[in-house]
């Protein structure tokens, strides 16, 4: 509005001068029609004030038609687009420019659901498959009966059993994104000893890391250290980390967790040695759908998960990598005493 205000009165003045230095010509030319020549001078004054009021109230009605259709575009893009233009300059004035870069944002982030929507199905019917076709085919192998014996029956079963808790895991997994992606997310929280939580956590990762031939090390502090916060949320997260952790870690290598404190904070960093991310991927990587590696299960929402629960309890969440030596995940909460 302030550059639109700032034209029409350039304009205004650009024809005024114009205008004056021709009337100033003629009556230098003619001086015996001097009162015609400001007759003339007056007229064109009128006309030029009554061009400017029309001419800007028609670029004001046209304005506010732009700004409407930009608040509308706005509504369409997500909360980390809203200040960033991408194809233009970020501090341009000219509400035209700014409602083409939203536009083009629109459709930038519309193409970017697109693709991320067919990954994520892609993604979900492959990790369905797996467990369902282990449970159909160890159900139509015990339905013989007679022609298989107890223990492959109770290995069947044991199997069902393991690829139940698998989809229920996925279940679960989505419908706490669809909870905290609309905002309905209720923490419970009380004064708990984080270093419990991280405990567990790694407890229940020890037997795999074994299994798979990794080493999973836990280095914690000798005093209890306290937060406020909900118990199943913040294992939820550690869980997930030190499973991607697991998930992206070669055998023989090692994956470190480490609780320390640091001004009145309190730091819990997962390091791998694993195969890293590339830099470029660093800031999409707790984006929601988003997989730095397309070759591993997984929907790409654990990370987006992680971060506003983490943020829900009010702490930071910072990520370092690189790719072929490895990656530190440092989350920070606030200590309470």
């Amino acid at each position: 509005m302030k550059k639109l205000i700032k034209n029409w009165i350039l304009k205004f003045i650009f024809l005024f001068l114009i205008l004056c230095a021709v009337i100033f010509i003629l009556i230098i030319l003619n001086f015996k029609n001097l009162h015609v020549y400001l007759f003339i001078l007056l007229g064109i004054i009128i006309s030029s004030v009554l061009f400017f009021i029309f001419g800007f109230l028609f670029n004001k009605k046209i304005l506010n038609k732009i700004l409407r259709l930009n608040s509308i575009v706005k509504n369409f893009l997500p909360k980390d687009v809203l200040n960033r233009n991408l194809y233009s300059d970020s501090n341009s004035e000219d509400e035209l420019e700014i409602l083409c870069d939203d536009v083009e944002n629109v459709m930038f982030e519309l193409k970017t659901s697109e693709r991320i929507k067919n990954d994520f199905i892609s993604s979900m019917s492959h990790e369905l498959r797996t467990p369902l076709t282990a449970i159909k085919g160890w159900a139509e192998t015990m339905k013989t009966g007679d022609f298989i014996d107890f223990s492959t029956v109770r290995r069947g079963l044991d199997i069902i059993i393991k690829e139940v808790k698998r989809l229920s895991g996925i279940v679960d997994a989505i419908l706490d994104f669809s909870v905290i992606d609309s905002g309905r997310m209720i923490l419970n929280k009380e004064k708990i000893d984080i270093l419990a939580e991280v405990e567990d956590a790694v407890y229940i990762f020890k037997e795999q890391a074994s299994v798979e031939q990794k080493k999973l090390i836990y280095n914690e502090p000798k005093s209890p250290l306290y937060i406020y916060g909900d118990k199943s949320k913040l294992k939820q997260v550690f869980i997930n980390i030190i499973d991607n952790a697991l998930k992206y870690t070669k055998t023989g290598d090692s994956i470190g967790v480490n609780v320390s404190e640091k001004n009145n904070n309190i730091l819990i960093e997962i390091t791998d040695n694993g195969c890293g991310i590339e830099k470029s991927e660093i800031p999409n990587i707790t984006k929601k759908f988003f997989k730095a590696n397309s070759n591993k299960g997984g929907f790409g929402i654990g990370l987006a998960i992680v971060k506003e629960i983490i943020y829900a309890h009010d702490g930071t969440l910072k990520i370092l990598s690189e790719k072929g030596v490895g990656t530190s995940v440092i989350i920070s909460f606030n200590q309470v005493k």
